[in-house]
C-alpha cells in the first residue's frame, strides 16, 4: 500500500469514527445550556435555567433558580426576589418571600422574541440585597433548517473524503 492510499484511508477512518461518535454517543450535556447561567456572589451560588432551553415567543416555559451556598449545598428558607426585563423595562416581578428550599420555579410566557434580563436579588440574614442578573434569549422555532445545516456540515465533508478516496483507489487500480 503507499503512502498515499495510507494518508487517504487514515483519513477516512477519522471522519466515518467522528461521525459515529456524533450519533452513537450516549446522550450527555457536555455544553452548557443554551439559556442556563451560575454566578457567584458573596458567599452564594445562584444557577438559572429555562426549561424548554430555547423558548419560543407566546410559548409558556418555565425558569427555574437554585440558590445554594458557595458549595453548592442546597439552602433553606431563602428570601429572595425575581425581575424580568426586556429593553430596561420591567415586564414581571416576583416580590421577594421565602423559597422553603432556595428553589424559585416560575411559570412565564415570553411575550416575544428577543433578549431579557433575569434579576434575581438575596436578601441575607442582615437585611443586605444581593443581585445576580441574567441574560435569556427568546428566538423564534428554527426548527428543522438549524438541525438540516448541522447534519450538512457533518456529512458533506465525510462525502467529499469518500469520493477522493474511492477516486484515487479507481485511478490506482487502472495504472496496474
Amino acid at each position: 500500500m503507499t503512502l498515499q492510499k495510507t494518508y487517504v484511508h487514515k483519513v477516512c477512518s477519522i471522519l466515518v469514527l467522528f461521525t459515529l461518535g456524533v450519533f452513537f454517543v450516549p446522550e450527555s450535556e457536555a455544553h452548557q445550556l443554551f439559556n442556563s447561567d451560575e454566578e457567584r456572589i458573596a458567599g452564594y451560588t445562584i444557577q438559572i435555567v429555562t426549561n424548554p432551553e430555547i423558548p419560543g415567543p407566546g410559548s409558556p416555559s418555565k425558569l427555574l433558580v437554585a440558590i445554594t451556598d458557595s458549595d453548592g449545598n442546597d439552602l433553606f428558607d431563602v428570601r429572595a426576589g425575581l425581575k424580568i426585563f426586556k429593553d430596561d423595562v420591567l415586564l414581571h416581578e416576583l416580590a421577594p418571600r421565602i423559597y422553603k428550599s432556595g428553589h424559585i420555579d416560575m411559570d412565564y410566557v415570553f411575550p416575544e422574541s428577543g433578549l431579557y434580563i433575569v434579576e434575581v436579588t438575596i436578601i441575607g440574614p442582615l437585611g443586605k440585597e444581593i443581585t445576580a442578573k441574567f441574560n435569556i434569549g427568546i428566538l423564534q422555532t428554527f426548527g428543522y433548517i438549524f438541525y438540516s445545516l448541522i447534519l450538512f456540515a457533518i456529512i458533506f465533508p465525510a462525502g467529499v473524503f469518500g469520493a477522493v478516496y474511492f477516486m484515487r483507489r479507481q485511478k490506482n487500480k487502472s495504472k496496474v
